[in-house]
């Protein structure tokens, strides 16, 4: 059997070249073999598992609306996507996802609990904005409620689907490294920002909106 390489949404800036922390290239060498990616810090993720039921039920409060497929008992597992994107007779990329939640026909929820307190709601959405794009994108949704939550300062944010951002920024370099990963190896001509800067640049807008004082009556 070939290989089978999965490019999650939670790892897509990785991919895309928009990681603060892990350029594309080296994202690269980790999935094939060549570098050791760095230690998951446990606690961290703990947290981050700990706080997700709260950040579900902010968003139920704030929208008044029912979050389905969010891991509860309740409310349904939460559903991975994953789509056969391309491949040859030794390589195979799929792409997926598993988002925190659904709302309704057309919406999407993503949780996010920073262990460290953040002031800077604008700087800490942009660091996802790529990771919840793609989720629209492979589950072929128009919206998501991105939940931040803190104690005594959640935020709940309102994002539209970005047709600009997907189409032209993103797809275009997802294109490539699953068409290199299939190859197995890099060259000179791989876009990164040493060798082509402005393309890691988007130059359109992604709007979002806080709505963490609408408060609804609860529609469920």
């Amino acid at each position: 059997m070939g290989k089978v390489y999965n490019l999650r949404a939670s790892m897509i800036s990785r991919v895309i070249g928009t990681d603060a922390y892990c350029s594309r290239q080296n994202h690269f060498e980790i999935l094939v073999g060549n570098k050791e990616d760095k230690p998951v810090n446990e606690e961290y993720v703990a947290h981050g598992n700990e706080c997700e039921k709260y950040g579900i039920a902010q968003v139920m409060i704030t929208t008044g609306e029912l979050v389905r497929n969010c891991g509860s008992e309740l409310l349904g597992e939460q559903t991975n996507t994953e789509v056969f994107y391309i491949g040859n007779d030794n390589t195979k990329i799929v792409l997926s996802c598993t988002p925190d939640g659904y709302v309704g026909e057309d919406s999407l929820v993503e949780i996010k609990a920073p262990y460290f307190v953040q002031d800077d709601f604008d700087k800490y959405i942009q660091r996802y904005l790529p990771q919840v794009y793609f989720q629209q994108h492979l589950t072929k949704k128009k919206h998501t409620y991105f939940c931040i939550y803190q104690m005594g300062n959640s935020k709940v944010f309102s994002i539209p689907y970005n047709k600009d951002y997907v189409g032209n920024f993103m797809l275009p370099k997802v294109f490539e490294f699953a068409t290199y990963l299939c190859k197995g190896e890099l060259d000179k001509n791989f876009k990164t920002k040493r060798n082509s800067k402005e393309d890691f640049i988007y130059k359109g807008e992604c709007p979002y909106t806080d709505i963490t004082s609408v408060k609804k009556v609860a529609n469920v």
